[in-house]
């Protein structure tokens, strides 16, 4: 199997995501918490929320399932390669998303450990879709039932599908923000509200938790007719 096939693949599943994760997403949700003088921001904005969502919403998760692809591309280089995962560490680490949403006041200590606890799950993928690269079959399912047994696979979906896992372990350590200039998204009367800072982050895991348990049981819906 080729690197462009197992690609293709995962492509498909992170797409589902993207889309799913859209269709769960609330923004009132995620604008609930702002309080006293962004109040009446909040309010014009849920007012024109699909403007909210086709300007500001829908451009987060583009950026969301671009970050996930650009990553697994570096991992699948170490994949197909015989070098050391150290090789490929900084790069990988360069494009996770997770990295980049770390927090400000994370203490140093604790910045060293979050990163090593993002470089060994992206070191696991990498071992994981080693074998579907190196399989002599033309799809990711039948690499997968090459490779693996039928346990290992559901293992391999449920580990390298669970995008949100770093979220669920460590909440404290993230923070998802985008700055929002009313001015610039409505224009009119509205370049006269301040712009504000949303913290989505929780909207952000509640929405990706639930598409990513559809991504999942999907993924073993179309694995599972190899393994008949």
């Amino acid at each position: 199997m080729t690197r462009a096939a197992v690609r293709d693949g995962f492509e498909r599943y992170v797409n589902g995501l993207a889309s799913k994760t859209s269709d769960a997403f609330s923004i009132s949700r995620a604008l609930r918490s702002a309080t006293g003088p962004e109040g009446a921001v909040i309010d014009r904005l849920l007012s024109h929320s699909e403007t909210v969502d086709r300007k500001i919403v829908q451009p987060e998760l583009q950026s969301y399932r671009d970050a996930i692809l650009h990553q697994f591309d570096a991992v699948l280089s170490y994949a197909a390669s015989d070098d050391d995962f150290e090789v490929f560490a900084d790069e990988i680490l360069a494009r996770d998303l997770y990295w980049d949403a770390l927090r400000s006041d994370i203490s140093p200590d604790r910045k060293r450990e979050l990163r090593e606890t993002l470089l060994a799950r992206q070191r696991r993928m990498g071992d994981a879709v080693a074998p579907l690269v190196a399989a002599d079959a033309e799809s990711l399912w039948a690499a997968a039932a090459t490779a693996y047994d039928w346990e290992a696979t559901t293992d391999l979906i449920d580990a390298q599908f669970a995008f949100t896992e770093p979220l669920h372990a460590s909440p404290e350590a993230y923070a998802l923000t985008i700055d929002i200039d009313p001015g610039d998204l409505l224009g009119g009367l509205a370049r006269a509200l301040p712009s504000i800072t949303v913290d989505y982050t929780d909207e952000a895991l509640r929405a990706m938790t639930q598409a990513e348990a559809f991504v999942v049981d999907r993924a073993k819906a179309d694995a599972e007719s190899h393994f008949a």
